[in-house]
């Protein structure tokens, strides 16, 4: 009976590549975290993004939905509704500016010290304007820049009395 010596039964193993595995692994993997942090920074700043244009709609309607409203109350119900809707989403920093709009007008007026320069009460018909900006700041400043303005502004028509 003939047996095989080392050499012959070295030839027929496979190759070793014992650290090929551990190699592969160490180019991926920052990779995968790369694409991985770019799929959660959107993911937050698309939920950033849906909470300005809700809290900027929570806003308007807040403030049309009052009845005897005054000019002069308006922008505190409107600045307090959207800072409610958006303190459960954890943003803050958000700049709400309320305007009016007089009737049919174009343009409208701006609110200096809370109370438009026209003042009295806001009848049917009017509208209020509620601009909500914010600055999102980027967790993973290399792939979307260090911050990204969002914005959002809805206009809604005073209800009757």
């Amino acid at each position: 009976m003939v047996t095989p010596n080392r050499s012959t039964r070295r030839s027929r193993r496979k190759p070793r590549s014992r650290g090929q595995a551990l190699v592969e692994f160490a180019l991926v993997l920052p990779i995968f975290f790369l694409v991985l942090s770019g799929i959660m920074d959107f993911g937050f700043l698309l939920y950033s993004r849906m909470t300005v244009i809700n809290s900027a709609r929570e806003g308007a309607r807040a403030a049309i939905s009052q009845p005897q409203a005054s000019w002069a109350t308006i922008p505190n119900l409107a600045t307090a509704a959207v800072t409610s809707a958006a303190s459960g989403s954890g943003l803050s920093g958000l700049t709400v500016t309320p305007a009016c709009v007089r009737g049919l007008a174009v343009g409208g007026c701006t609110f200096t010290n809370n109370v438009p320069p026209t003042g009295g009460d806001a009848k049917p018909g009017d509208s209020i304007r509620v601009t909500v900006q914010y600055q999102y700041h980027s967790f993973f400043p290399l792939l979307f820049g260090a911050t990204i303005p969002l914005g959002s502004e809805v206009q809604m028509v005073l209800e009757g009395q």
